[in-house]
């Protein structure tokens, strides 16, 4: 680089200082336009920064759009399926009967001295009977119902019946004790009938105790269930209370009470039919 020397004339002095001036500005000019050069750059990267995040919010926006476009047709789609699915299996309950179940009541009447008849059955003249009904419990029609009625009393009369004649068939002296009802057709509860469809299915003798206990085994195209029929008699009125258990798994966990509300004892019978069978199911 040049030096002002000591022994430069002054008009050598003043040409090497505009020299140095002119180099300054030059630099000055350079500095200026490599800062807004930059400065330009740094504007075009921020601009592209926002158009690129504007962007990206209109992908995400159009994207969660998407998706929830696409979770509302899924659950439109489930709830058809479901509703088909629910249909299929309604259609299927009102074939077999579903969760419903049919039970067995005996209804007392005093002995007749003129003949009568309960629909095709004709009654006993002279002496007191049972009129046996059966009811619907559900809100699924019940198709082919086989129920068997079995008396402990009669079993043990024809077994002792058998045992004067033992070269019978002891299988068939019991099952001439049990009393075979078949039910075509019952129709469900509802707002006609609420309490289900009653029919009339037979006549019983009555017994000569004060109690009976009668084991009836239902079977229909949903399922099996039981029935334990209670009878007492009191001030010479009888009085009936039952529980069932089945068809279904729920309703042997927490068996159907049905009781004439003016015999609790009764009603405490038929609660503690099926405990044993409850607890066995519990601990499975």
């Amino acid at each position: 680089m040049m030096a002002i020397r000591p022994e430069m004339e002054g008009w050598e002095r003043s040409l090497w200082f505009l020299v140095v001036v002119c180099f300054a500005i030059i630099e000055i000019r350079a500095i200026n336009n490599d800062q807004k050069q930059a400065e330009s750059d740094l504007r075009r990267i921020t601009d592209g920064l926002k158009t690129t995040i504007e962007e990206g919010k209109t992908a995400t926006s159009g994207l969660q759009t998407t998706i929830n476009e696409g979770r509302l047709h899924f659950d439109k789609t489930m709830q058809r399926s479901d509703a088909i699915v629910n249909g299929v299996a309604d259609s299927i309950k009102e074939q077999t009967g579903g969760d419903s179940f049919a039970f067995i009541t005996f209804t007392a009447e005093p002995a007749q001295t003129l003949s009568m008849h309960w629909n095709d059955f004709p009654a006993p003249v002279g002496l007191p009977y049972f009129v046996v009904s059966v009811t619907s419990h559900g809100r699924y029609p019940l198709n082919g119902t086989h129920a068997i009625l079995m008396d402990d009393e009669r079993r043990l009369a024809a077994m002792q019946e058998f045992n004067k004649h033992p070269r019978g068939d002891w299988i068939q002296a019991i099952d001439s004790a049990d009393t075979e009802y078949r039910i075509p057709y019952l129709r469900p509860q509802s707002p006609e009938a609420p309490g289900g469809q009653v029919d009339i299915i037979g006549l019983y003798s009555m017994p000569s105790a004060d109690s009976k206990r009668l084991s009836i085994a239902f079977s229909a195209p949903n399922g099996s269930w039981d029935e334990a029929l209670h009878l007492g008699r009191l001030n010479d009125i009888w009085h009936q209370c039952l529980s069932v258990i089945g068809p279904t798994v729920k309703q042997a966990s927490h068996p159907f009470v049905y009781c004439d509300s003016d015999w609790p004892e009764g009603k405490a019978l038929a609660e503690k039919d099926w405990v044993p069978t409850q607890a066995a199911k519990k601990a499975q």
